[in-house]
């Protein structure tokens, strides 16, 4: 049996989810980049999810939101599920868009693993050589310039029927921890740090030639990169610099896992059992009853919107 997710609301998560063997078919163009678009709005709002940054490349995407109900499984479900559809339908081919590993799903634990995260995840294309700057990416990407901005996005041409609706809206909000600042204090902090970010990436690469957008654009769906892929590479569970944190978290993770096993050997026995919080797929699927958080439980937060 696999072992069972952690989800408790008020986390900041880091997702991700890969192509089958590693093909490009998210390579950017205009049904997929709305598709994406239009499947985030839609689920997110369905299950409760702030979106704070993503960027979808070729053959991966990446994003990073607050989790404010405990349902990111929901919402990864389907979300990955409808675009994979959609591109299937578009590309003419069968079988899942995505590869059989579980999608990543890192918590952040503190303000500072926001902060490189979201980082991490626009640097991308830029770290690939592909463009030079995250603006410039061709493919579906939310930065710190759409935070506060609601966009109402039309279901795309083709693929979906009359249940479908017409149109979703989406505000993309900053991080947690930032309430002392202005949306503008925000975005500009942010942009700051992106900026350096992609100045030291061309300074380590030497200002070498970027691939460019009409050449990323052109890269054929069905194929993939020509260097080896890593075996064995998981998303790590939590992320922080923060060693008392990070080793409270994982304790923490530990504890769960002995507990919800102990649970559920009393369940299935009729006894009376009450399960440890986060409890995911269970809690899904039948009347069980959970524990609150714990006081001091690492990486929750409340998310305020930015003043002003």
């Amino acid at each position: 049996m696999t072992q069972p997710r952690r989800h408790i609301a008020g986390q900041c998560v880091h997702l991700s989810r890969r192509c089958f063997h590693r093909k490009f078919f998210l390579r950017p163009d205009n049904f997929i980049n709305r598709v994406l678009f239009y499947e985030t709005a839609r689920a997110s709002k369905r299950h409760g999810q702030a979106i704070h940054g993503s960027m979808a490349m070729s053959n991966h995407i990446h994003q990073i939101s607050t989790d404010t109900t405990g349902e990111r499984s929901d919402y990864m479900r389907d979300a990955m599920r409808e675009i994979s559809s959609a591109r299937n339908h578009n590309l003419k081919r069968r079988d899942s868009l995505w590869d059989g590993r579980p999608f990543g799903d890192t918590v952040l634990l503190d303000r500072d693993a926001i902060e490189r995260q979201l980082i991490y995840l626009w640097c991308n294309p830029v770290e690939a050589g592909l463009v030079r700057r995250a603006e410039h990416w061709p493919g579906f990407k939310i930065l710190p310039r759409h935070w506060g901005k609601t966009y109402r996005i039309k279901k795309p041409d083709t693929y979906y029927g009359r249940s479908s609706p017409e149109y979703v809206e989406i505000t993309p909000m900053p991080p947690p921890g930032y309430g002392d600042m202005s949306l503008e204090e925000v975005r500009q902090h942010f942009e700051d740090l992106l900026r350096e970010a992609e100045d030291e990436i061309r300074k380590a690469r030497r200002n070498k030639k970027v691939l460019g957008v009409v050449r990323i654009c052109r890269t054929d769906p069905f194929s993939s990169p020509k260097t080896p892929s890593p075996m064995g590479t998981l998303s790590p569970r939590f992320a922080s610099k923060n060693r008392e944190l990070l080793s409270r978290a994982k304790n923490l993770h530990h504890q769960f896992q002995d507990n919800y096993q102990r649970q559920r050997v009393k369940w299935m026995a009729g006894k009376r059992a009450t399960f440890p919080c986060g409890t995911v797929q269970l809690r899904r699927c039948a009347p069980i009853r959970c524990k609150p958080p714990d006081d001091g439980e690492p990486g929750l937060f409340e998310l305020k919107p930015a003043v002003g």
